[in-house]
């Protein structure tokens, strides 16, 4: 077992259309293959980077989804990062790029075999996005997340739940039904698109119910919230919001997830949660 590390990109031009992340710079090298000395993934990193086309605010969310006979994956869908954007493709305005969002994952693979990602640009079409997924084998920090799954949903109110239903290329798959024991990590987040022509404060929290939730509790989390001035003129990329937990679950079982934007209305924030197994 030795340390290594890969990485696929590619660029996105469609909404909620799968991407396959086969390229790096000039060349097309296809699906990811994994190594003969190695034995499991231990951190997953996403970027996204765009080509922002219009003169608007707008709003986007990301995943990408790993599969393949390579990698020992029951899901395999990773929200990625989310983007911000007020105003600006030819005016005055900063762009603040953060770090790559990142995983601590434990998936076993298959040496020798080979596994694919696809990208999802999801939300609005900011113009053209380019995704990177990279992954580390064997590295020295072993993560407990074994597989993921989200949901995501558009929240266009205030203070209304909206049920967070979506996945991939939009398709409606409805609530989350694990196929393991126990929620270890949550990541949660939203991309603002303001619409209101006026100083807004918002904020953004997910409720969790339903009969896979073996204990009984509240499973009310709250996210990132924004102060919005008239005028704005700003695009920013950032991780999502991440929470550790230790929540066991009725496998097979939905468990609903619902968004809501509190106190104020953004306009519409693309929202995107979601369940690191362990």
């Amino acid at each position: 077992m030795v340390y290594d590390s890969d990485y696929r990109e590619a660029a996105q031009t469609g909404l909620e259309t799968a991407t396959p992340l086969v390229e790096q710079g000039a060349d097309t090298l296809g699906a990811f293959i994994v190594p003969t000395n190695v034995s499991r993934i231990t951190e997953i990193r996403i970027g996204v980077h765009v080509l922002i086309a219009a003169d608007a605010a707008m709003g986007m969310t990301s995943s990408i989804h790993m599969y393949g006979g390579g990698i020992v994956l029951g899901e395999g869908w990773f929200p990625g990062p989310v983007m911000t954007i007020a105003g600006h493709a030819t005016g005055s305005g900063g762009i603040a790029n953060v770090d790559l969002q990142k995983y601590l994952v434990n998936i076993p693979v298959k040496p020798g075999g080979q596994f694919n990602v696809d990208a999802f640009m999801l939300g609005e079409d900011v113009g053209a996005a380019h995704f990177f997924a990279g992954v580390v084998y064997d590295g020295p920090v072993v993560g407990k997340i074994k597989d993921m799954d989200y949901r995501s949903i558009d929240l266009t109110a205030a203070n209304g739940l909206v049920t967070l239903t979506e996945r991939g290329a939009a398709v409606v798959e409805g609530d989350m039904k694990p196929a393991y024991g126990k929620i270890g990590e949550i990541f949660l987040g939203a991309a603002a698109k303001e619409t209101a022509a006026a100083t807004t404060g918002v904020g953004l929290a997910f409720h969790l119910s339903g009969p896979g939730l073996l204990a009984a509790g509240n499973y009310k989390f709250l996210g990132e919230g924004w102060t919005l001035q008239d005028d704005v003129n700003v695009a920013v990329i950032k991780e999502l919001t991440h929470y550790r937990v230790n929540i066991p679950v009725k496998t097979n079982n939905p468990i609903r997830v619902q968004g809501q934007m509190l106190e104020a209305d953004v306009g519409t924030a693309f929202s995107i949660l979601g369940f690191g197994y362990y």
